[in-house]
């Protein structure tokens, strides 16, 4: 999702030996997901059988690629061999570090969960002691699956901040100019890479969630804060300074304080109501809780139709604690955003499927392809495919 495929090397011309390295990285492309055939993979790849063949055999004995069991024969003649990738050879790792939970999960290179654990901070803590929590609840992690850090092969993380080249410009109080990579360095050697948490989320709903049909969509976190990312052309929009999509930040929309219409709400019944209380009022039919989830809804109408304006994107998707009210929510929400919408229709504006995972999932994703990317680029450079034993940080010197 991170890659732009318009410059995906495997559509350039080159030499033999880059071709080589191309057809090699075509397959593992192929058989991430599903054990194919030689002739299968030939067929999705475009390369001759001798060539798949071939390209095949070399993935087997470097280590990325191994032979499973055949299907079962359908006809006379002896199944042919599958060959899958070997995606739990190493791991990644995905962590979230929100204002109230800090998370962290182990996933192949694939990027499906292997496990996940978490941790609740004081709300006191400063940025390193965050961090090193963190830290200790992955060592628990790799601990229980019998793996050491030398095996995490790309870290992937997730904070409710701006973040420009893995610095925090942006944030709450404290994170301001904290740079989360190098507090990460001291522990692993794997590339580590930071993004705004409603970025990733943006990115997991698009890759796993409810928008993995579109190539355009807009993420909106609505819980006890309101944030937004984007992804247009399959790729998520940072910006120049990794601010895109911040709109909450302009107090005009009321996105900081459009939680007060839900907090203390005075009932029908006179019961002063919380959020959660409102929201069950409202889908009870008390008229008092029905106003104030309208106006709630108005203000985040506001920026959504601002993102819709200014995007075009093909779907909205929200995610946060907001959409467990589910159409209470969301009913009033999609009348104020066609109501705003004045030059186009307004797009589907459905309910996350990640939910709470969202962004967990968006940085075990974000680190998964990490690992695709530098094998894009080792692809695209002057070196052979490495083994599959020697982690990313080393390909260029060790590959053979």
């Amino acid at each position: 999702m991170l890659i732009r495929r318009e410059a995906n090397p495997l559509r350039q011309a080159g030499s033999q030996s880059r071709l080589r390295r191309l057809n090699s990285l075509a397959v593992i492309e192929t058989i991430r997901q599903e054990a194919l055939t030689i002739p299968m993979i030939a067929q999705v790849t475009g390369l001759s059988k001798t060539a798949a063949d071939s390209v095949v055999a070399n993935l087997v004995e470097l280590g990325w690629a191994e032979a499973v069991e055949p299907l079962a024969p359908t006809g006379a003649g002896r199944p042919a061999s599958r060959y899958r990738f070997r995606a739990e050879a190493a791991v990644v790792v995905g962590i979230d570090i929100g204002p109230h939970t800090t998370r962290a999960e182990l996933a192949d290179l694939n990027g499906e969960v292997l496990a996940g654990d978490s941790v609740s901070p004081s709300l006191t803590d400063p940025p390193g002691a965050l961090v090193a929590d963190a830290v200790q609840v992955v060592d628990r992690l790799l601990a229980a699956q019998g793996r050491t850090r030398a095996e995490v092969w790309s870290i992937g993380v997730a904070i409710p901040a701006v973040v420009y080249r893995d610095v925090v410009t942006r944030g709450a109080e404290g994170w301001e100019g904290f740079n989360v990579r190098a507090a990460l360095e001291s522990h692993f050697d794997c590339p580590i890479s930071v993004e705004n948490d409603s970025n990733l989320a943006a990115f997991a709903e698009a890759w796993q969630g409810s928008a993995t049909t579109a190539t355009s969509m807009t993420y909106v976190h609505s819980g006890n804060r309101t944030g937004a990312g984007v992804v247009l052309n399959n790729t998520v929009v940072r910006g120049a300074n990794g601010a895109a999509g911040e709109i909450g930040a302009l107090p005009q929309l009321g996105w900081e304080n459009a939680q007060e219409h839900l907090h203390d709400v005075e009932l029908l019944d006179g019961r002063r109501a919380n959020r959660a209380e409102v929201f069950a009022a409202a889908a009870a039919g008390d008229p008092l809780a029905v106003q104030a989830v309208d106006r709630f809804s108005g203000v985040i109408a506001i920026g959504i139709a601002a993102l819709v304006l200014a995007v075009d994107p093909e779907i909205v998707v929200v995610g946060g604690g907001n959409v467990r009210a589910g159409d209470t929510f969301l009913e009033p929400l999609r009348r104020h955003v066609e109501r705003l919408c004045t030059v186009r229709p307004a797009p589907p504006i459905v309910p996350s499927t990640l939910m709470e995972r969202a962004s967990i999932t968006g940085a075990a994703g974000l680190a998964a392809n990490t690992v695709l990317e530098q094998l894009y680029a080792l692809a695209d450079g002057d070196r052979p495919l490495a083994d599959m034993d020697v982690p990313p940080w080393q390909w260029t010197s060790e590959s053979r």
